[in-house]
């Protein structure tokens, strides 16, 4: 009676052992649709980002510089963002493609190695509010098969306020120069440049209807 007590007790609360090449699977589909969600996400931004730029080379065609450099800040904080959605894209391909390598030694080994790649790439993929919770609930699933240690998602950058402030008051600036170069250099073309992008705007309307696939 106590062994076949045993044997049922192990059948139903032991551990299933998971098919790696399966596990695998799953977190790249998982990895595809935070790619995808990203790329909506890039894609708002890029419609916003328009819509701010005609703003600025209104304001400095009428002479508020300052409305001007106010939404000048806007766009270099849109434009940060972007770069990071990009990273965090480009970090999660090379996740997948780790993943890749770690099924093809799975095949040889029997079991999965540990990838110091994939798992820097998750930690610096948990500290992005989109991909948090995923990334915190795929790492610990990588945890238990072997492949990665123990995450740390506290790791902040070093660097002072000061300077960060500094690094953002001189891309704002950038970002003022470039969009307003054309009207603040060539004050006869403001009119027809003005009129030409607001042309554009029944476009970048019509892109707001437009939705990223999400298969």
């Amino acid at each position: 009676f106590f062994l076949s007590f045993h044997l049922t007790y192990h059948m139903l609360f032991a551990p299933k052992k998971v098919d790696p090449a399966k596990q695998v699977r799953e977190w790249k589909r998982s990895i595809n649709r935070e790619k995808r969600s990203l790329d909506r996400e890039i894609l708002g931004i890029d419609r916003a980002e328009k819509k701010i730029v005609l703003d600025i080379k209104r304001a400095a065609a009428r002479g508020d510089m300052e409305s001007a450099k106010i939404l000048a800040k806007e766009v270099a904080q849109s434009r940060k963002a972007k770069d990071r959605l990009y990273t965090s894209k480009a970090q999660l391909n090379s996740i997948a493609m780790q993943l890749q390598s770690a099924l093809a030694t799975v095949r040889i080994a029997g079991c999965m190695q540990q990838s110091t790649a994939v798992m820097q790439s998750l930690n610096q993929l948990v500290r992005l509010p989109q991909l948090h919770n995923v990334m915190l609930e795929m790492g610990k699933e990588m945890e238990k098969t072997g492949l990665i240690e123990e995450m740390v998602s506290d790791i902040f950058e070093d660097m002072e306020d000061d300077e960060i402030q500094e690094a953002a008051d001189e891309e704002v600036e950038k970002v003022f120069l470039e969009i307003t170069q054309g009207i603040l250099d060539h004050g006869g073309r403001v009119g027809g440049d003005l009129k030409a992008e607001e042309e554009q705007s029944q476009e970048i309307q019509e892109l707001a209807h437009i939705q990223v696939p999400t298969h």
